[in-house]
């Protein structure tokens, strides 16, 4: 009669009560509550709690909160779909009730998928007033350090979106077509050097610079060069003018002209230094300065250089005392800075070919050029780089400290260990403001007259007392003086709230996620495995890693393990317009509506999930998750056979000498299968896990052990010693193969587990409860494996003798060497026997161990042979097996013979086998 399972519900709440130090800490990164789960979800979420579970059944207590990431555009996107002019409230409420119904629809599956957690009280929400309020705190404890700040620097912007992006929130679309000139720039005041180079009386002469992005030419400030490249001076045989490049370049630059370029002089670079050009569409006068990013892979070895849209230009700007300006808005229109001709006109519609028309014959060749390019993870459309006032993290004051904790973060597998480093050590800054509502505010004052930033403690602690009462509504619900009190302005001596106009950015959900282990780790606490897929090397990992470094020195976590992403069957990602998306839904219930689509349950979702690759992508479909309910099935027929089997057993007392020889052979192999899981498990390779169990059961359990042990069972008296020894070891690997299987596949587990013997060790109502197996140090016996391989040898040469007969039809005599009859008397003390050990593995009639000598043997025996065996089927002698180190050509003949002379049958009657 089996126990009645608690279910997993109270599961998570059972374990957290449990007396004991050894804590387990997964912290869960949020997904994003924007819409249905899908199997990238189930990846993630199923080996989360492979994870958990595993560590429960080991002894530990598991913290684990599941959290959702609940603010920013794409939920804002989806929440507000009318055209309607909204308020920010408005927004605001539309965007928290979708990620609400968004939050319900996922937990459900999350529990459906057998996930365990308490759902009820212990989940975290982005949205939350007192994750808010936390988030509002680390902000100001990392500006207050000069961690955060605010500039005017370039940053990803997506004119479809009208917001600022981070790095991770970018696409690259590797087929992306831009509009490539190629420029020349008059240049008007020479250097000494260039004038000792050039000669330059009555000539023109042109520097040229080739650009993807010729939308940024009227923000153009100044043509970089690298000072120690080769440039040269090209002559125009028509006109006499000169074009500089540099020198690996000439050849292309003649094509693009149609012309063959004659070859002055080459010089230096730091020949430029002086030197000046006029902008063909402003008129200025413009400097050429020095640059270590130009290289000579791509274009003229001359780069233009506009610092409001470019980092490197930026950089190159702020070292040398340059205005940096924006000639572009948040529409991604040209605005007044561009000029009167070019105002209003948008990148990516028009403003490229105006630029193109008004420069005129200083464009040389206009080309079509496909590479790769940002695009806007959410709209799919392409960003622009865009300076604009922002809130940044300085990810150069924390990088070598984070670098320096990464150093004791273990991440599995090890192949992805420089994924973060090279990732981190890219980054020079992190922009943290977002132009929307759906988040949390940058709690931030500014002054009306000189627009400076007001945060300070007495600011923060005031605004974090009104979130906890009000949400972060209350940023567009109250007034300004009730945000901003005037008795704080006044104890600080800064005037009056009517001075000062709040914010209107709102943090990026990067720090909304990033700063999570504040907001759910306590004290000290550090997680010991953050779990995501590989993207989050450059998202969350990377986010959740500063803020911590940058408040308490160290990384959040102590390990991290990355899996890879659901494809289809032949590799492509998944799409709703190709017809290839996999619904987990579907995948447990079936399709409706008289769809053909099988329904496999949770377990099989789970097992897929198991066995994906961590490094690469996880393939999933019809033929995938087919294989993995039949390998589901195969071990559940096996299963149900031994739990049939140990049905009345309740010996658990055996000693293992009390034991048959095969049944101490398969307890030995059961302690090598259940350490090679665990170490699996340690290491998180949960599909070495399945394939360690599936080998296990179908070789060793099912072809082997299960099929010598029938009459055993089926023919002895049902308190017979012989009988309980294989009882005893079926129990064995029941209990060890299921507690194996319970991480993976715990209905599966949970079910099997109640129909366990009744014994006392087994009181629990959860298989969870009664934690892992125990591997009994006696089962593990080289020897006994030792002496159980000659006797599976001589089945083997039996089996492959009477091929697809059945050896119960045949009765075997085995004349043995001494060493061999030796091992083979701890399978049957007898001469003869229908019941010993050795006939079980046989599976023979009977049979018979000799090492008598007789004459017509006495040659072969002296040249080494183990043994020879007769092969009887219904009185009739048809085959000799005969094993041993001697000469095949003369066994044939001596055993011919002998059993010729010996027995009196004919030469027709004998067939000989050697090895």
């Amino acid at each position: 009669m089996g126990r009645q399972s608690s279910g997993f519900d109270k599961l998570y709440e059972w374990q957290q009560n449990q007396p004991g130090d050894k804590e387990f800490i997964l912290h869960d990164g949020p997904p994003y509550a924007n819409g249905k789960p899908h199997v990238g979800h189930a990846i993630n979420k199923i080996l989360k709690d492979i994870t958990n579970r595993y560590r429960l059944m080991r002894g530990y207590r598991i913290h684990y909160k599941p959290g959702w990431d609940c603010h920013g555009l794409p939920i804002e996107m989806k929440a507000v779909s009318s055209k309607a002019k909204l308020t920010p409230l408005q927004i605001r409420d539309k965007a928290k009730k979708f990620a609400r119904e968004a939050i319900t629809v996922q937990m459900e599956a999350f529990k459906r998928w057998g996930v365990m957690a308490d759902w009820d009280k212990q989940c975290y929400y982005t949205f939350d007033p007192q994750y808010e309020a936390k988030q509002m705190e680390v902000f100001y404890q990392m500006y207050e350090k000069g961690l955060i700040y605010q500039d005017f620097m370039p940053v990803y912007w997506s004119p479809s979106s009208g917001t600022a992006l981070a790095e991770s929130e970018l696409e690259y679309n590797p087929d992306h077509k831009s509009k490539s000139v190629y420029v020349s720039f008059p240049v008007t005041k020479s250097s000494e050097q260039l004038e000792n180079v050039i000669g330059w009386a009555g000539r023109d002469v042109y520097a040229v610079i080739w650009t993807t992005t010729p939308w940024t030419l009227p923000g153009n400030k100044a043509i970089c060069i690298g000072p120690e490249l080769r440039y040269v001076c090209a002559e125009d045989p028509d006109n006499s003018n000169i074009y500089i490049c540099e020198q690996s370049f000439v050849d292309k630059l003649s094509e693009l002209l149609g012309k063959s370029l004659r070859t002055l002089n080459d010089f230096s670079g730091s020949a430029f230094e002086g030197a000046k050009y006029t902008h063909p569409l402003t008129g200025e006068e413009l400097p050429f300065l020095f640059g270590k990013h130009v290289t000579v892979e791509k274009g003229t070895g001359l780069v233009h250089t506009a610092p409001g849209h470019g980092h490197d230009d930026f950089v190159i700007a702020i070292n040398n005392g340059l205005k940096v300006t924006s000639i572009v808005d948040e529409k991604g229109q040209f605005d007044w800075h561009a000029g009167k001709e070019l105002e209003g006109r948008t990148i990516g519609v028009d403003a490229e070919e105006k630029v193109i028309e008004l420069l005129g014959n200083h464009i040389i060749k206009v080309e079509d050029y496909v590479h790769k390019y940002p695009y806007d993870w959410r709209t799919k459309k392409p960003v622009i780089i865009r300076a604009s006032k922002q809130w940044f993290v300085s990810t150069n004051k924390l990088k070598n400290k984070a670098l320096e904790c990464l150093n004791e973060v273990s991440v599995h597998p090890k192949s992805s260990e420089n994924s973060m480093q090279s990732m981190l050590g890219s980054r020079p800054y992190w922009c943290i403001s977002r132009q929307r509502v759906w988040g949390l505010p940058i709690p931030v004052f500014y002054h009306k007259q000189t627009k400076q930033p007001l945060v300070n403690r007495a600011t923060i602690d005031h605004l974090k007392s009104l979130v906890l009462e009000h949400g972060s509504d209350c940023w567009w619900k109250l007034s300004e003086e009730e945000l901003l009190p005037t008795n704080i302005l006044t104890k600080m001596g800064l005037g009056k709230a009517s001075d000062y106009v709040k914010g209107e950015d709102i943090l990026d959900i990067w720090f909304d996620s990033g700063i999570s282990w504040a907001a759910v780790l306590s004290g000290e606490q550090k997680a010991d495995l953050y779990l995501e897929g590989l993207d989050q090397f450059g998202g969350w990992f990377q986010s959740s890693l500063l803020t911590s470094v940058a408040l308490t020195g160290s990384a959040p976590y102590k390990s991290l393990l990355v899996h890879g992403f659901a494809v289809d069957e032949e590799g492509k990602k998944m799409s709703k317009s190709v017809g290839n998306v996999i619904d987990p839904e579907k995948v447990i219930n079936g399709g409706k509506n008289k769809s053909k689509e099988p329904s496999y349950g949770a377990d099989v979702l789970r097992l897929w999930s198991a066995e994906c690759n961590l490094q690469s992508n996880v393939m999933i479909g019809p033929t995938i998750l087919e294989k993995c309910n039949e390998e589901i099935y195969k071990i559940r027929k096996v299963l149900r056979y031994l739990l049939g089997n140990v049905n009345n057993f309740d010996n658990l007392s055996l000693s293992m000498h009390q034991l048959w020889p095969q049944d101490r052979y398969m307890l030995h192999l059961l302690h090598q299968f259940g350490t090679q899981v665990s170490e699996h498990y340690d290491d998180y390779r949960y599909g070495k896990v399945m394939q360690t169990v599936e080998k296990f059961i179908n070789i060793e359990v099912s072809n082997f052990y299960c099929s010598i042990i029938k009459d055993r069972l089926y023919c002895s008296d049902k308190e017979s010693l012989r009988r309980q020894s294989s009882q005893f070891v079926q129990y064995h690997i029941i209990n060890v193969v299921t507690r194996a299987l319970a991480p993976i596949l715990p209905h599966f587990a949970e079910e099997l587990y109640q129909y366990y013997p009744n014994l006392e060790q087994h009181k629990d109502d959860s298989i969870f409860k009664g934690g892992w197996f125990d591997l009994d140090p006696n089962w593990y016996n080289k020897s006994s494996a030792n002496l159980i391989k000659p006797v599976l040898d001589i089945k083997d040469h039996l089996n492959s003798v009477i091929v697809s007969e059945n050896p119960v039809e045949f009765d075997v005599i085995i004349y043995a060497s001494n060493l061999l009859y030796e091992v083979l008397t701890n399978f049957q003390m007898e001469e003869t026997s229908c019941s010993s050990p050795l006939t079980e593995i046989m599976q023979t009639s009977y049979t018979v161990i000799t090492k008598s000598h007789y004459p017509q043997f006495q040659r072969m025996y002296q040249q080494k042979m183990e043994y020879v065996m007769f092969m009887y089927k219904q009185q009739h002698r048809i085959c000799v097996n005969v094993v041993g180190d001697i000469h095949q050509n003369q066994l044939k003949h001596h055993v011919k013979d002998a059993l010729m002379s010996w027995q009196g049958i004919g030469n027709e009657q004998v067939f000989v086998m050697t090895k």
